[in-house]
């Protein structure tokens, strides 16, 4: 077996090697009690035409802050209110409650990779300014 041919192999293992541990991997979270918790939820405020709507008005209200000179304090009332009604509502309290729990698993996992592969991993799994 010639050099290139050796290395072709070498690298066809370790993608192969690779590939496998990222789709245990991804297999594993997918079924996790945290992950499973905030698809549900996510999937819930998707679902709840309540949170939608007032989820429109915040943004609205929000953009409205950013670009109107008028009425300020009045527009950060209508804003803290309806934030309010957002949060009291059971859909968005259940995100709210699995959100930072699946946040602190993908932290957890990145935190094993990192330090088995020795380099920041998510970091470098973001798109560079360079187009890359």
């Amino acid at each position: 077996m010639d050099a290139i041919s050796a290395m072709e192999t070498s690298t066809l293992v370790y993608e192969t090697d690779v590939s496998r541990a990222v789709r245990a991997l991804g297999a594993a979270l997918k079924v996790s009690p945290e992950f499973v918790a905030f698809q549900a939820a996510s999937q819930a405020i998707d679902a709840d035409a309540a949170a939608q709507d007032l989820l429109q008005q915040v943004r609205t209200r929000q953009f409205e802050l950013r670009w109107s000179q008028d009425d300020r304090a009045e527009r950060s009332a209508e804003l803290r209110k309806l934030q309010a009604e957002l949060e009291a509502l059971p859909s968005v309290q259940a995100y709210d409650h699995a959100e930072p729990v699946a946040r602190e698993l993908f932290q957890a996992v990145d935190a094993v990779v990192r330090e088995a592969a020795g380099v920041e991993f998510a970091a470098n799994a973001k798109r560079s300014c360079c187009g890359g």
